[in-house]
């Protein structure tokens, strides 16, 4: 089990008259639980488009159908939208310069994600009208986003609660492939540096009681994280972090539990590798669902905070006359991938070489 904090509570009692014992106050033990699961890349190539293509509009919900029940199960779903939702009307385009319709989002609302990445390397694909139209797309729903905004006035943090356990998320990323922002409109894709995410930290209270970060880091293709990522990661736990969701490798990386100065632990997926794409070679087509249990525990003048329960639970981008399904290991047979309980096991290795999470 992962211990986040333990917080004091001051109780200020202003009571009429003549008690002020804390024999008066009746304090009841109360628990609040909410379970997460995360995935990494979407990443909308063009024959995912036309496989989805329906008369004059776009069904991409078969394509999770699988998965859906088990996405649904989870309180916070997070995904990283690799390929910006700047919708039909500005033409929609595959590799290197990315544009999805708004069609996709309503498949992954329908799977049961609500927690979106939009910071990545394509973010800036097709310029400021595809982000603003993502933005007000997301807005339209009842999701939460973090990675860009529509004016430098705007918050990238996020904040929200779910089931009495407040929390931050904010997302980030390396770069926009060369890209370069609009004149004086930073706010349009959220770049990484220490400097920016620790004034973004001080502005997150002191209330909240877990952060999340997405990270859109590493070097594509690679199997482990490297130095810069590390660095990344313990200065994000120092900073306060608690979950950092990683991607952009489009290969699975492992998961890591670091501790930092204070004491506190943080939960780190470096790479969960590609959820949805038609990249070639096997490592593309596998990808890594993590999941934890975070848990606040309020007994009589403390409350602690816990994540537990990491696992991972592997799945493949299964392609057949172009139809794409996505499917878990455990629904695998040697008809659907020939040797799955090699490449299983290899991933596993792999998954686990820092710390040993439970792999299904």
């Amino acid at each position: 089990m992962v211990l986040r904090k333990v917080l004091i509570i001051i109780i200020l009692l202003l009571l009429w008259g003549c008690h002020n014992s804390k024999s008066d106050l009746i304090l009841e033990e109360m628990e609040y639980q909410v379970k997460m699961v995360a995935v990494g890349d979407n990443l909308i190539h063009q024959t995912i488009y036309e496989s989805a293509k329906v008369a004059d509009t776009y069904d991409f919900k078969p394509i999770y159908q699988e998965i859906k029940p088990y996405i649904k199960s989870f309180d916070l779903a997070f995904i990283n939208q690799e390929t910006i939702l700047g919708g039909k009307e500005l033409g929609l385009s595959s590799y290197p310069c990315f544009n999805s319709p708004y069609e996709l989002g309503d498949a992954l609302i329908d799977a049961g994600f609500n927690l979106i990445s939009i910071a990545n390397n394509h973010t800036l694909d097709r310029g400021e009208q595809a982000v603003l139209n993502s933005i007000n797309y997301w807005e339209s729903k009842s999701i939460i986003y973090s990675g860009a905004t529509k004016s430098s006035d705007e918050e990238n943090i996020k904040f929200f609660e779910i089931n009495n356990i407040k929390f931050a998320f904010l997302a980030y990323t390396y770069g926009t492939n060369g890209i370069p922002h609009p004149k004086g409109k930073t706010h349009l894709a959220a770049i990484y540096s220490d400097l920016n995410a620790e004034k973004d930290f001080q502005r997150i209270p002191c209330d909240v009681d877990i952060i999340i970060v997405s990270m859109h880091w590493g070097e594509e293709y690679q199997d482990y994280p490297n130095s810069l990522q590390k660095h990344q990661a313990n200065y994000l736990s120092e900073l306060g972090a608690d979950i950092i969701i990683g991607h952009h490798p489009h290969v699975i990386q492992p998961i890591d539990i670091i501790g930092n100065s204070n004491g506190y632990q943080t939960v780190v997926f470096y790479s969960l590798g590609n959820f949805l794409s038609d990249q070639k070679g096997m490592d593309r087509l596998i990808g890594a669902v993590g999941s934890l249990s975070i848990t606040k525990k309020i007994n009589e003048d403390k409350i602690a905070i816990n994540i537990s329960e990491p696992k991972v639970k592997l799945l493949y981008r299964c392609k057949k006359d172009n139809i794409f399904k996505i499917k878990f290991f455990e629904n695998l047979d040697e008809t659907i991938l020939l040797n799955y309980d090699i490449y299983f096991k290899e991933k596993e290795k792999l998954i686990q070489a820092y710390y040993k999470v439970e792999v299904s």
